[in-house]
């Protein structure tokens, strides 16, 4: 599916992306016995949420190339910006020791997740042949 996102509808799902996944990682981290979480664990995921979903902009970039590719190139560049954001960051913010392990195993679930509804959200609102 090739996307087409403007900004209001790139801020709204960013909103609800970052919402579901607080709600769903404070849920989990409660049930787990934490009861508290950092300031800047809460901005970077805001931030993570907002690279991602501001990204797939780059889909718009390429239109002739094939879907796989574009999907491939969306996540390696995706994934390169956020653990350059996790490099600068540790400048300022002390990183746990797995942090670069934790942020791949926690972005590409959820784009594997987005990229699936998009592609089959494409599916359904493609008017079918007869």
């Amino acid at each position: 599916m090739r996307v087409k996102l403007d900004v209001k509808s790139a801020l709204i799902l960013i909103c609800v992306v970052y919402t579901l996944l607080t709600i769903t990682s404070s849920g989990f981290a409660m049930l787990a016995g934490r009861t508290t979480d950092t300031h800047a664990h809460l901005l970077m995921r805001f931030v993570v949420t907002a690279i991602g979903i501001g990204s797939i902009l780059i889909f718009n970039l390429f239109p002739k190339w094939s879907l796989p590719a574009i999907y491939a190139f969306h996540y390696g560049v995706t994934m390169g910006v956020i653990l350059l954001l996790m490099w600068i960051s540790g400048f300022f913010i002390e990183l746990h020791p797995d942090a670069y392990r934790d942020i791949f195993f926690n972005f590409t679930p959820i784009y594997i997740l987005i990229s699936a509804g998009l592609i089959l959200f494409g599916r359904m609102r493609r008017p079918q042949k007869v």
